[in-house]
């Protein structure tokens, strides 16, 4: 089999386009009896003779999030010539409130301001609803949790293909931070869910009674980003413009947070835990029932402001034996989760789809 993964180059896409095309690309052509390619999305609309090469050997093509547009234009293109195509997506679109990120384009149609004009443009219909005539147009969806399959069955075959780490880009390294603690937040937690989780609050009051905890914020900032009464000096900014960026960030990290608060989180793929479990980082998230089969690794809080702060005391106070634990169980259960491991799984799923009548 022969799979071609679509994807936006946007640099705030591309944890999500590494976790959900590039790993199970490698993964693919690592077997030595199927192949993978990765094509940009404006050449796949463009219909480029890269793309034309790459689209015309495969036997699918897997968009990476969206359908609108110019996208649809291409997608008919390549159905009139019997090609199945697939849309892969990660986010609970429909959900998007005001405070999440993608909610202007998606629920708005407000898209990229354009440099050479100042004027924004509008994409009409908005894309949610081009979405949903997408999902009419291909073959199937693949989604990264159970809950959109449950939401968007209404419109086409959805198939879960959970989220799949590459274990080549965690290496296990040492670091230390001079008697300092670095705490650090999953890849797609914004500051909406920090606020509403209770995890922000908690966090300011850990700064006051832990004066070695330092706080280690990514892709945060916005029109001031969240207001937090911390000093300055605690408070580590970074902007990861590619996914090697984010890895780097990660690795540094001492203890992860995953606040999970609101139907869009819930429906979010476990690619964050994962991470944190392949770097043997002490982790602590929302009890989710979303997330009940990962209950038995890391430590689950309610969204309370007491809770997070406890466990996040109990875990600074007590580090070495939560390091201890981090390199234990759930180590082993994220090995598990590498893509080279479970991608004949995937294959399956593309398999059922093609022969699909």
């Amino acid at each position: 089999m022969v799979v071609t993964y679509i994807h936006s180059n946007c640099p705030e896409e591309q944890i999500g386009v590494q976790l959900r095309c590039r790993n199970l690309a490698d993964a693919i052509n690592r077997t030595g009896t199927h192949g993978a390619h990765l094509l940009d999305i404006n050449s796949f609309v463009r219909k480029t003779a890269e793309a034309q090469e790459m689209c015309a050997e495969s036997d699918v093509l897997v968009i990476y999030r969206y359908l609108y547009g110019p996208i649809l234009n291409a997608i008919q293109y390549w159905k009139a010539r019997d090609k199945k195509v697939i849309v892969d997506f990660d986010q609970a679109v429909n959900y998007m409130t005001e405070d999440k990120p993608g909610y202007s384009f998606w629920l708005k149609g407000k898209s990229c301001e354009r440099p050479d004009s100042g004027v924004e443009d509008l994409v009409d219909p908005i894309p949610l609803e081009q979405f949903k005539w997408g999902l009419n147009m291909v073959d199937a969806a693949t989604v990264s949790s159970g809950r959109l399959v449950d939401d968007w069955s209404q419109f086409t075959n959805v198939y879960e293909v959970p989220d799949h780490i590459n274990l080549h880009h965690y290496p296990a390294l040492t670091h230390s931070h001079e008697g300092e603690i670095w705490l650090g937040l999953g890849h797609n937690i914004d500051a909406s869910t920090l606020q509403k989780s209770g995890l922000l609050e908690a966090l300011e009051n850990v700064c006051r009674a832990r004066p070695q905890v330092k706080l280690v914020l990514c892709n945060l900032i916005k029109d001031g980003g969240p207001d937090m009464d911390v000093d300055p000096s605690r408070l580590k900014y970074y902007f990861p413009r590619c996914f090697e960026d984010w890895v780097g960030v990660l690795l540094n990290l001492d203890i992860g947070l995953v606040p999970i608060c609101g139907n869009y989180d819930t429906r979010l793929g476990a690619g964050s835990l994962l991470e944190f479990m392949i770097s043997k980082i002490p982790l602590i998230a929302s009890q989710q029932l979303a997330f009940q089969p990962l209950a038995h690794y890391g430590q689950w809080v309610q969204n309370t402001v007491p809770a997070w702060e406890q466990a996040i005391l109990n875990t600074v106070d007590q580090f070495a034996v939560y390091q201890k634990k981090a390199a234990g169980e759930s180590f082993l259960f994220a090995i598990g989760q590498d893509a080279s491991a479970n991608i004949e799984k995937v294959l399956k799923v593309y398999h059922s789809i093609i022969n699909h009548q």
